[in-house]
């Protein structure tokens, strides 16, 4: 299920062509292979100068041509005879990077799920399962044996595989309404899916038995409405956006209700749409509002910090932006679903500080 810039498969009958065509890269100007340049700091910040930037833009990824990948020769020969193969985001969702640098993410506008792996020169496509396929792949984790877990809402499961491998092997949960958010919690060694349905968050441990399950419909502390997205705090806490009761709620990892904060509103501070939620190294909050088309950043007290991305289609711009990461050295990763691309941030210092 896996693909690699190696030489993909479609490309095997193209072999003698290649072979023939090989005296070609003496003669033919422009074929020298160039390494992409890493990304820079970009210029659009916010809080906008005079004030000091406490978020910066760095990055768009549409497609395979931006992650820098280096291709292998006999891909670059083919890119020559036949054009570029390009593999485009489309409708991005769940986004998950590990300590090695490798983005995971739910390519929900072709079913699959995709792996970029600078490291390896690898740009993977995973479909699902053999014979079955995706039906609709949204959220992405993965624990400390490289094992992506992958939520398909409406095959009500929950899929497994090795991001090396790239070939879903099992599925590890099943009897849950409509699985959307994933996380693994590396403090209870559980991972963490919000059943939007049934307005719960069921924790299974990494063999698929399900530890514990908590919260029901409602709008009193603890309970859901429409549960979507779910985060996991230094400490080991679970952070869970609860959309249609217009707040965030926080539970220890056996979960117990901690806190919770904000309210349905059409102004900063309050949610229209709440969906991607994340910690940075600060433990302040950044939440992605699908209809302000913003990330929302709050304290751990709930209070507004900063927003940061506009409504529009460039850099820095997002539209209705779902899935969100934060990586351990405070790389934002933003799914700006209706673009077709992640967006990369890096969040610059601690806001909190008075």
């Amino acid at each position: 299920m896996g693909r690699s810039f190696c030489l993909p498969p479609r490309r095997l009958l193209q072999a003698a062509a290649l072979l023939a065509a090989l005296p070609l890269l003496f003669i033919v100007p422009g074929c020298a292979h160039r390494e992409a340049a890493p990304p820079v700091l970009d210029k659009v910040v916010w809080p906008p100068p005079p004030l000091e930037p406490r978020v910066a833009f760095v990055q768009s990824i549409r497609n395979s041509s931006d992650t820098g990948i280096a291709k292998g020769f006999f891909a670059r020969v083919s890119d020559l005879l036949f054009g570029e193969e390009v593999t485009r985001v489309s409708r991005p969702y769940g986004i998950h990077v590990d300590g090695k640098k490798r983005i995971i993410f739910a390519n929900t506008g072709t079913g699959s799920v995709h792996v970029i792996d600078r490291g390896a020169s690898r740009y993977g496509v995973v479909t699902g399962p053999e014979g079955e396929g995706f039906l609709s792949p949204i959220g992405v984790t993965e624990d400390p044996g490289e094992n992506v877990y992958v939520t398909d809402s409406a095959a009500g499961k929950v899929y497994r595989f090795h991001v090396l491998e790239q070939k879903v092997v099992s599925f590890i949960a099943s009897g849950l309404q409509r699985p959307t958010g994933i996380v693994y919690n590396p403090v209870t060694d559980l991972i963490y899916v919000t059943d939007t349905v049934a307005g719960q968050v069921v924790a299974f441990t990494r063999k698929g038995e399900e530890a514990l399950r908590f919260g029901t419909p409602g709008s009193r502390p603890g309970q859901f409405n429409r549960p979507t997205d779910i985060a996991v705090d230094a400490k080991g806490g679970i952070v869970v956006t609860d959309p249609l009761n217009g707040r965030i709620q926080i539970f220890t990892g056996r979960g117990a209700f901690v806190a919770a904060f904000g309210q349905m509103g059409n102004s900063s501070g309050t949610f229209a749409k709440p969906k991607g939620v994340a910690v940075d190294s600060s433990g302040n909050l950044h939440v992605c509002d699908a209809l302000f088309d913003t990330v929302q950043l709050f304290n751990v007290r709930g209070e507004l910090l900063l927003s940061y991305g506009t409504r529009g289609g460039e850099r820095g711009e997002l539209w209705m932006p779902s899935g969100l990461y934060i990586d351990g050295g405070d790389a934002i990763y933003v799914a700006d679903t209706y673009n077709d691309r992640i967006q990369v941030f890096q969040y610059l210092r601690d806001v909190t500080e008075n």
